[in-house]
């Protein structure tokens, strides 16, 4: 277990469901909130439900607030109502026979606190309205606000805005994300969107077949991804090849240098598309890694470019609208490539060495 001072929630989570095997250590401190990531059947729901007390613990522990709900040589297990533990569901799962300020006050503890949530929250002026007169985003956070009014000291929420369109999710994250913060429940929020995940948690978890594959802040999954998905899901430039001491050799013959010494075997890279320089002429110095690419496509995204090029290696490169329009980059146009090899991130692939 851990030794930091007191978090609010200290779990470790091992069982068997079906093909999935489910080994998860995790910490949240007081007041924070972590979003959980990963693949489809990587087991984001089940290690929730677990926690809950939904699934039976083959070994580990779950430990909130100081009070040991599973440990080992414990026979006893704290039941679910027993845990003081909220839950949001992807459908919000309301009353349909309440309405939004019954369905809130039922199971709260402090009817006259109610209001300030429901301000918070946004949906006083839903007060008198049914579930099936809301909206999906209504609906989410009136199911949070029922969740909240409860007081538990750690609440759940399992894709709370994966039925919300765009535009009612900018105000839906906006009004979760001030509830959670004046709440003094921790969190734990599952979600496929590192939108959603940067903007209402403080840690990411990254869970990948049952194994937790990256912790930290949002900076640190966004600038130094540690697996594959990761890498893609934040749009890095991926490859496998070989590698030998400090360079690696892909299938084509291409060669990258990287600022290690003792790579050997299958390696991966990856490489931010912010690390990508682009030149008009071939940069001076003959750096390693520089190749004559050809451009693809070239797509504007507020005040950021991104250029995807062909060549040596197929990559995309970011930089910012204004440069784009100052190197007057269209696609068909070729341009030097040029990556310094400090920012190759190479990894052996564990049980693949030559």
């Amino acid at each position: 277990m851990t030794k930091s001072p007191s978090p609010l929630l200290d779990a470790r989570v091992v069982l068997q469901r079906g093909d999935l095997s489910l080994d998860v250590e995790i910490v949240v401190e007081r007041g924070e909130t972590v979003a959980i990531m990963g693949p489809n059947g990587a087991g984001k729901t089940t290690l929730l439900y677990a926690l809950l007390g939904w699934l039976p613990l083959q070994s580990g522990w779950v430990l909130l607030d100081n009070e040991i709900f599973e440990a080992p040589g414990q026979d006893q297990v704290t039941s679910t109502q027993d845990r003081n533990l909220g839950m949001v569901f992807q459908d919000g799962l309301l009353f349909p026979h309440l309405n939004v300020v019954e369905n809130i006050s039922f199971g709260a503890e402090k009817e006259a606190d109610n209001h300030d949530l429901m301000e918070r929250l946004d949906v006083l002026p839903l007060s008198e309205k049914y579930p099936a007169e809301l909206s999906a985003g209504q609906t989410q956070r009136v199911a949070l606000a029922r969740t909240l009014a409860a007081r538990p000291k750690m609440v759940f929420l399992d894709e709370p805005l994966a039925s919300i369109d765009l535009t009612a999710r900018i105000d839906a994250r906006n009004s979760i994300r001030s509830a959670l913060e004046q709440s003094l429940a921790g969190a734990l929020l599952v979600t496929h969107d590192p939108t959603d995940a940067f903007a209402l948690a403080q840690k990411v978890l990254v869970l990948e077949e049952g194994r937790v594959t990256q912790f930290g802040t949002p900076d640190q999954i966004r600038s130094q991804p540690k697996s594959r998905w990761v890498a893609d899901l934040m749009g890095w430039n991926v490859f496998h090849g070989v590698g030998h001491g400090s360079s690696v050799t892909l299938a084509d013959g291409t060669q990258l240098a990287t600022s290690e010494s003792e790579l050997s075997g299958e390696t991966m890279v990856m490489i931010s598309p912010s690390s990508v320089a682009l030149f008009l002429e071939r940069p001076g110095g003959s750096p390693r890694n520089s190749w004559l690419c050809r451009i693809q496509r070239v797509e504007h995204l507020d005040s950021l470019a991104r250029i995807s090029l062909s060549g040596p290696l197929d990559l995309y490169a970011d930089i910012t609208s204004d440069a784009a329009d100052e190197l007057d980059l269209t696609p068909g146009r070729d341009l030097w490539v040029s990556i310094k090899a400090t920012e190759v991130r190479a990894n052996t692939i564990l049980g693949r060495r030559h």
